[in-house]
């Protein structure tokens, strides 16, 4: 086979300059400390961990932690761009359609090696219908060749684009070329699984840090749900040598409410604090704040088998009724900025280098006037006043945006009842269609409109809301696998024209905002890297002393 393009670690680099067990005791009263002697950095989440197994989590805080202890065969450096990791170099037919990954010599924390194999078992399992992998249509976005069959059981697994051409030699073969395969390769459902040590587990897999292999920079070394998740650095790791100043420990700490996070941080004790509300303006001028445009899209997932909604001209009215610059500015107050569409700004550019947003345009407004209009229809046509249940997990910047969003609502004559969970209990109650409305959010798996458009095709397993629409379908099959799916600038207005059906004519779904990051990081802490289309990535981060 004709090979076109070959790439190499140190020709990667080149390019990328050019284009631009035993539970440790933390010396804390919380368990979690910030002392530098240690080399220990100190995390605070407001959600839980959901699952260590990287074929079956969908949050980012799971993400993040997998990504700490597992590599793929790629990483993506702080612009987001791929960079070689368990694969050294690769290289990729003429056509695009044949990638050859060669790997590097790594070893698995049991002491052995990590081969191809591993990468075409896991791939396996997520394309396996009894998995019951949220992702398993990734195989399929990217275009790996027989995805779908193999996940609808119509051909053997063993029928996959990908295969072990040798220990270290991994092919990928698609039908379709895909722009974004190489950043992808650093997501975590890509990664390697070693069959031997997967099926001696069973259904214990990823439960405990016993019940776990790794492969990354880290060794996970307490998982204490509901409280503290414990990292430390993995003597097995194949560039350890190479990250002899990265930080020793890595603990991420469960804290919901903010004032305590904070007091932490001041305290020494944590390194890295979310700031929610009144918080930004109090520390905003001090040393370590950070405020960044996260890719995170927050929006309402409306459950078209509720007969309420499913009225067009109420799903209407909760569109114009939403005040999300009031959100933004004076409730949240921590950078994140109202959406315009579902498609969030800062992920995606065409050639000619604009934003896919500013081609899209603004689709949604607040508009109260035009909100009790389409109401007042709405209601007439019902019989009666909406009353409706708001599902929101338990964070204060949900609750807030929740409240405040149950006030617009209202103020048009709907009834609202605010229903709080945790963010697990959420995510079952939303993957069993068991909601009315849902505050939720969607952060991209990659740079392209496809990875939120997705969501809404009719039968997708994300599709929580039950929306169907031909036309929608249509345009998205043409862009994602079909006739236009070759030519960047046809998926473009494909994607352009699907956004608008999905919300500007059926109204199926409200979005809200796009998620700031208003952040305390310690000045000693270096190396997070915040990718607004990707995981955020703490496997760098080195704390001075």
């Amino acid at each position: 086979m004709k090979m076109g393009k070959k790439v190499t670690a140190l020709m990667m680099a080149i390019l990328l300059m050019a284009g631009c067990g035993s539970n440790p005791t933390p010396a804390s009263s919380n368990g979690a400390s910030a002392d530098s002697s240690d080399q220990t950095v100190a995390i605070a989440i407001d959600a839980d961990l959901n699952t260590m197994d990287y074929g079956l989590a969908t949050d980012g805080n799971s993400f993040s932690m997998q990504s700490l202890v597992m590599s793929g065969l790629t990483e993506l450096d702080a612009e987001g761009q791929p960079l070689p990791e368990l694969a050294q170099s690769w290289d990729i037919s003429d056509d695009g359609l044949i990638y050859t990954f060669h790997l590097a010599d790594a070893k698995w924390s049991n002491g052995e090696p990590v081969t191809a194999a591993d990468f075409v078992y896991g791939w396996q399992r997520l394309d396996n219908a009894d998995t019951a992998s949220e992702y398993a249509f990734i195989l399929e976005t990217m275009h790996v060749k027989n995805a779908a069959e193999v996940l609808q059981k119509e051909k053997d697994p063993s029928a996959l684009g990908i295969q072990a051409l040798d220990d270290k030699t991994l092919q990928v073969e698609l039908t379709i070329p895909c722009d974004f395969l190489l950043p992808l390769m650093a997501f975590p459902p890509l990664f390697p699984l070693n069959q031997k040590f997967y099926e001696a587990q069973g259904d214990q897999f990823a439960l405990t840090v016993d019940n776990m292999l790794y492969c990354g920079p880290y060794t996970m070394k307490e998982y204490t749900s509901g409280s503290q998740y414990v990292f430390e650095k993995n003597p097995n790791y194949f560039k350890a040598d190479k990250e002899k100043d990265m930080a020793q420990t890595v603990i991420f700490k469960y804290l919901q409410d903010t004032q305590s996070a904070m007091l932490d941080y001041q305290s020494g004790n944590l390194d890295v604090v979310k700031l929610q509300g009144e918080q930004v303006d109090q520390y905003q001028d001090q040393p370590g704040f950070t405020n960044r445009l996260a890719g995170y899209l927050w929006y309402l997932t409306l459950n078209l088998h509720n007969p309420d909604l499913a009225n067009l001209n109420l799903r209407k009215a909760m569109i114009m009724a939403v005040d999300r610059e009031t959100i933004c500015a004076n409730v949240l107050k921590d950078g994140s900025i109202p959406a315009e569409g579902i498609i969030p700004r800062e992920l995606s550019y065409g050639a000619d280098g604009i934003d896919y947003r500013d081609k899209a345009g603004k689709l949604i407004s607040y508009d109260q006037k035009q909100a009790q209009a389409y109401y007042d229809q709405a209601k007439e046509e019902l019989g009666h006043d909406a009353e409706l249940t708001l599902l929101y997990e338990d964070s204060e910047a949900s609750k807030a945006a929740a409240e405040y969003i149950q006030s617009n609502l209202e103020a048009l004559g709907m009834k609202v009842n605010l229903d709080a969970k945790p963010k697990k209990t959420r995510l079952k109650l939303m993957s069993n269609h068991e909601y009315e409305v849902c505050l939720t959010r969607w952060g991209p798996d990659y740079g392209d409109p496809e990875t939120f458009l997705d969501l809404f095709i009719t039968d997708g397993v994300m599709n929580y809301g039950y929306y169907s629409s031909a036309e929608y379908d249509q345009l998205m099959e043409a862009a994602d696998v079909g006739a236009d799916a070759a030519d960047s600038e046809k998926r473009r207005q494909d994607y352009i024209q699907a956004e608008k059906i999905l919300i500007e004519q059926d109204a199926a779904v409200v979005p809200v905002y796009q998620n700031g990051g208003a952040i305390m990081i310690n000045p000693k802490v270096t190396g997070i890297e915040f990718h607004s289309a990707s995981v955020d990535s703490y496997r760098h981060m080195k704390k001075a002393d």
